[in-house]
């Protein structure tokens, strides 16, 4: 059953026609997305947690949040996505170090047919830098080998590459570009379904970067809806040729800011109401 979830994520990252994910934190925003299909139409095909605004609600910053309270998040969440028909997809972060084997094995059998797993070593600011490529390539083939021992052999990678979100004058363009394509075509030589890149609080990834880098791959990219300058629409990227895309926290900082205006409204004015 798990790994028919897993052919299913799988198929839907298709260049040109992308899944797209409206990221969920708990249950409660997850039950919000699934309520917008109906028994004629499927407009959300798949769910995927994002680890901000997991953070956020634990009162953590992101680098903060732990193997435990990430599959602690899973274990509520995999049981609704899997009661709506959806296949999950998880923010593992960087696979939590030497934990990597194990934090996989736990969120595949708690329900996740996928995850993101980044190369930066979690720090503020991506400080500490990246894992050296030929580490990176071996942690994420222990995460696949991890997750078909659990069951899973079609399980969705979505291997994050950072080097855009480094806070690194000696790195320029072309330097970040050539360690991106090299980055990305070893990860998905290694079996991963799409390779994510954004630029991080530095905003230091553009447009331009995302179209080489989907050229360069052949169209197995995944993309972050509003993280690019000069891109406001999915359709935008979905034109572009991804094969994947989401909002990250997004939706959590959209939900967050409508709770503020309405209490403040509620305070100020008596009414929550606009």
């Amino acid at each position: 059953m798990a790994n028919e979830s897993a052919k299913a994520l799988k198929a839907l990252h298709v260049p040109f026609k992308p899944i797209i994910f409206a990221n969920i934190w708990d249950v409660a925003s997850l039950n919000a997305i699934t309520s917008l299909n109906t028994p004629s139409s499927k407009i959300v095909q798949g769910v995927a947690t994002t680890s901000f605004a997991i953070a956020a609600v634990n009162g953590q910053l992101d680098e903060d949040l732990t193997a435990e309270q990430t599959l602690e998040s899973i274990k509520r969440i995999a049981p609704f996505a899997a009661k709506a028909g959806l296949p999950l997809s998880a923010d593992l972060r960087d696979g939590y170090g030497l934990r990597i084997s194990e934090v996989v094995t736990d969120a595949v059998k708690a329900g996740i047919a996928g995850a993101n797993i980044e190369d930066s070593i979690p720090s503020p600011l991506f400080d500490k830098g990246l894992y050296p490529i030929d580490e990176q390539v071996q942690r994420l083939k222990t995460a696949l080998r991890a997750a078909e021992a659990a069951g899973t052999p079609d399980f969705v990678l979505n291997a994050r590459c950072d080097v855009f979100c480094l806070e690194d004058e000696s790195l320029d363009d072309e330097t970040r570009l050539k360690e991106a394509v090299q980055r990305g075509k070893a990860y998905l030589e290694l079996g991963a379904t799409t390779v994510f890149y954004w630029g991080g609080p530095r905003g230091g990834m553009k447009k331009h970067h995302l179209e080489i880098l989907v050229k360069e791959l052949d169209g197995r990219v995944a993309a972050s809806f509003s993280a690019y300058p000069g891109i406001k629409t999915t359709k935008e990227l979905v034109d572009m040729g991804v094969a994947r895309v989401s909002i990250g926290p997004g939706l959590f900082k959209v939900a967050m800011g409508a709770v503020r205006a309405a209490a403040h409204n509620m305070l100020t004015r008596g009414s929550p109401a606009p």
